[in-house]
């Protein structure tokens, strides 16, 4: 990025590039016309100037972008929703791995994040929720697909214990 002067440089500079353009073509024969050489020089130098004065921006030197999470109530709101969901999945082992697992993941994770301060995404993170979560939320988030039982006790246990997190 430059500096006014820089600009105002560059602006002079087509001028100048435009009338050496008019000398050099009429020395070389060619009639070129300084009407259209020395503003076609003066639109090359505003162009530069345009471009000079943009700032760049190096990709490697831009900070990461963090992920808003205070707009991340939608998930705590659909709790009542999701004890019918639960409720509904109880016999339907591939629904409730599809449907109501990554949803019941995401209330955890933001009841971590909102009530403890803890980031999943992280290993410090994760290490904290070890200690706050127990053993079936720990189960519901860690476990591989269709390893975790499904059980009306165990739904209304992992729903009690997401709400008292």
């Amino acid at each position: 990025m430059i500096g006014r002067t820089g600009a105002a440089a560059a602006v002079v500079g087509g001028a100048v590039l435009g009338l050496v353009a008019v000398v050099i073509g009429r020395l070389s024969g060619f009639d070129v016309p300084w009407v259209v050489a020395v503003p076609a020089g003066l639109a090359a130098g505003v162009l530069t100037a345009v471009a000079l004065r943009v700032p760049h921006l190096d990709p490697a030197r831009l900070e990461p972008l963090v992920e808003d999470r205070t707009a991340s109530a939608v998930p705590l709101a659909d709790l009542s929703a999701l004890h019918f969901a639960v409720r509904g999945a109880g016999g339907d082992p591939d629904r409730f791995e599809q449907r109501i697992r990554p949803r019941m993941c995401a209330v955890v994770v933001d009841r971590l994040w909102q009530r403890h301060g803890l980031d999943w995404r992280t290993d410090a993170g994760r290490e904290g929720a070890r200690a706050v979560l127990g053993p079936l939320t720990w189960s519901l988030l860690t476990g591989p697909p269709h390893t975790v039982r499904l059980t009306p006790q165990s739904l209304a246990s992992w729903l009690d214990e997401v709400e008292t997190l």
